[in-house]
């Protein structure tokens, strides 16, 4: 019966601050509610306003029957096939750039932080720093 609860606590949660962005984004921020929702959420969880011992369960449970959640969407789009299909090449043209972008920044930002953690140059061979403390 606690785990219930505990669940039930931590969806009415996720759940409320889901509302909060909504409400947000209704009273004029240019932002999307859930983007939103999620960003407020973050600071709470930061901020331990909100532990997370206190969602854990309920963001489990969502996280487990994610998949199910996709299904109205799917539904949706199926039903939208002849409007898909008038801008199928602007729909691809936006997924392949969206896609490199994502990618180019990846492994940039990879390469970077890299760099950064072991302190060498770019530019600089692997080994080359050590050949001045040989001679």
């Amino acid at each position: 019966m606690e785990a219930m609860i505990d669940s039930l606590l931590g969806f009415g949660i996720v759940v409320g601050f889901y509302f909060l962005g909504m409400l947000l984004s209704r009273l004029g921020i240019p932002i999307p509610g859930g983007v939103l929702g999620l960003l407020a959420f973050f600071v709470a969880l930061q901020a331990g306003l909100v532990k997370l011992r206190w969602v854990e369960r309920g963001a489990s449970l969502l996280l487990r029957h994610m998949v199910l959640l996709f299904v109205p969407l799917t539904v949706g789009l199926m039903g939208m096939g002849q409007v898909l299909s008038r801008s199928a090449a602007a729909i691809v043209a936006s997924l392949l750039v969206s896609w490199a972008a994502v990618l180019l920044t990846t492994g940039l930002l990879g390469r970077w932080l890299l760099l950064e953690e072991t302190g060498t140059e770019e530019d600089e061979p692997p080994g080359a720093g050590d050949a001045g403390a040989r001679s």
